[in-house]
């Protein structure tokens, strides 16, 4: 069996029931940020979270308001023709931060990670190989819509103009595939291919992160109530 229909497979299985438990990825009427989720509760957050850690670590200082940039792009990612089309930017952050340890750019041991601040890549775009380097973004916005670009292709929704290789290289692929779900595409069905496998690990942290998030700023109100 092909590498692409396994990975279909796995994506069709009814046991996949966390695409239901996690967000659509384009932002909507239905499907909006809800209030409690702001820029500077989301950086206290990240702060919070480093700073107990039995080793406290501290952010660089650029990434102080990174929070406010994926507000600020994730509420129009993308411009077709008479439509603007944003995404659920709160979990592209939750993502992030995933993605990156909170920011800290290093393994839970504190060793350096694979993808270094310098590289401003907030995903690992490009990282898929152990030992080979990501993509590089000259700066935070960049890195920023480039990752919120590649979140918003998984929608289904064309990028006409990608900053990242790797959105350029898979979005055809992907988007075939996300097709067949024929129906809209959630941050459980990312999840699941963006690691490629079916063992739901990453979306199911993806839904902790944003738990623990809700239970301290949005007096435990879920994030994908509607």
């Amino acid at each position: 069996m092909g590498a692409r229909l396994i990975l279909l497979v796995f994506l069709l299985l009814p046991a996949a029931a966390l695409a239901g438990s996690l967000p659509p990825i384009i932002a909507s009427a239905g499907n909006a940020v809800p209030k409690c989720v702001q820029p500077d509760a989301l950086m206290d957050f990240v702060q919070a979270t480093n700073m107990q850690r039995r080793t406290p670590r501290v952010i660089e200082p650029r990434f102080g308001h990174i929070a406010s940039l994926y507000q600020r792009v994730g509420q129009c990612v993308s411009r077709p023709p008479d439509k603007c089309v944003g995404v659920r930017w709160d979990y592209a952050f939750f993502q992030m931060l995933i993605e990156t340890n909170y920011l800290t750019f290093r393994r839970p041991d504190g060793t350096p990670a694979g993808v270094p601040a310098s590289d401003n890549n907030f995903a690992g775009l490009g990282a898929t190989i152990s030992g080979r380097p990501g993509e590089h973004f000259n700066d935070v916005p960049t890195g920023v819509l480039a990752h919120l670009q590649h979140v918003l292709m998984y929608s289904t929704t064309p990028i006409p103009h990608p900053v990242a290789k790797r959105t350029r290289q898979v979005q055809s692929d992907v988007q075939d595939i996300m097709r067949r779900l024929h129906r809209p595409v959630t941050f459980g069905d990312l999840a699941r291919q963006w690691t490629g496998t079916d063992k739901n690990t990453y979306g199911r942290d993806l839904l902790r992160l944003s738990e623990k998030f809700a239970q301290r700023y949005c007096q435990n109100q879920r994030l994908t109530e509607r």
